[in-house]
């Protein structure tokens, strides 16, 4: 579920955002791909070229947090899919286990 809302860039003009550097590096390594779906070379530094051109061009000031440890909700999230993760293996082994035994 998402925490964010949409915002017009043009009511942050002349004022300072704070980015959370790793989301738009996550976001442009998962999702910056070309026609064909392959990834793209150096898609970090262009996402993160063109997001900071956007801001500048709104004359919004970035200043790009490298944050230490997640918040709660984030490590909530983490554990989460963790947990997910470990019932999924479990479930594939069990169902590998039935299928060779069979």
């Amino acid at each position: 579920e998402s925490s964010g809302r949409p915002i017009d860039p043009e009511t942050l003009e002349g004022k300072i955002l704070a980015v959370d550097i790793s989301i738009w590096l996550n976001q442009a390594i998962k999702g910056a791909r070309d026609r064909h779906g392959n990834a793209i070379q150096n898609a970090h530094l262009l996402v993160l070229f063109h997001r900071l051109c956007k801001l500048l061009f709104f004359r919004i000031r970035p200043i790009f947090v490298f944050d230490g440890d997640a918040p709660l909700l984030k490590r909530q999230t983490l554990a989460s899919r963790r947990q997910r993760k470990a019932e999924a293996a479990d479930e594939s082994k069990k169902t590998t286990e039935r299928i060779f035994k069979t």
